[in-house]
């Protein structure tokens, strides 16, 4: 575990044997219905240098290995120092929070109180990448099936709309942006979450 926010997880649990027909089997499923770290990686910007992230992903870290690969500046911290319940006022602050296959892992009731505990957390600017898996269709059952056998846990996936909705609640203040994601491998699909930079707006460069 990667830590926890008033008691719900950072991460589910997985199985621990890596051995076996079976366990080999749902692994390779899981890969095949979930998009690979590179798909995503494609479709997000560059982030800022020097940037610190806390990086909380259902794929081993792949995805957050990959970005550091590609900006060496980028500073993990710690899930630990931040989730932890006596996080202390001056702990490190994220200024971005890589989100990545774990809200469907929280229970429904719980997951506005997730975000907006990480957004008290997080820097005043901080940019939140969410990666999620839609419901619906073959593929989105197959990563309900291997997500079961992986955590033991009957996930709940969340719709884009449902995601923006639980987003104006737990983030208030940050504007969401789609990004190609979901183009290239449906149903996983990604939105950022940020602040509107009205400076950029002003000079025509977008928001």
């Amino acid at each position: 575990m990667l830590g926890a926010i008033g008691g719900v997880n950072a991460l589910p649990a997985r199985v621990s044997a890596t051995g076996g027909l079976f366990a080999r089997a749902v692994h390779a499923w899981h890969g095949a219905a979930f998009a690979h770290a590179d798909a995503v990686a494609a479709c997000l910007p560059d982030l800022p240098e020097g940037s610190s992230i806390l990086g909380l992903t259902a794929d081993g870290g792949a995805l957050l290995d990959l970005l550091l690969s590609r900006n060496p500046t980028l500073l993990p911290l710690d899930p630990e120092a931040v989730l932890a319940d006596d996080f202390a006022a001056d702990g490190p602050r994220p200024d971005v929070i890589l989100l990545a296959d774990v809200l469907h892992h929280v229970a429904p009731g719980e997951r506005e109180r997730y975000l907006a505990r990480i957004r008290e957390r997080s820097a005043p600017d901080a940019l939140f990448i969410v990666k999620e898996f839609a419901p619906g269709g073959v593929r989105s059952r197959l990563g309900w099936l291997t997500d079961r056998a992986l955590s033991g846990e009957a996930v709940r996936f969340l719709t884009p709309p449902e995601l923006r909705k639980l987003a104006a609640r737990a983030l208030p203040g940050l504007a969401a942006f789609w990004t190609p994601l979901y183009d290239v491998e449906p149903p996983n699909y990604c939105l950022l979450f940020r602040k509107l930079r009205f400076d950029r707006i002003a000079l025509g460069l977008g928001a």
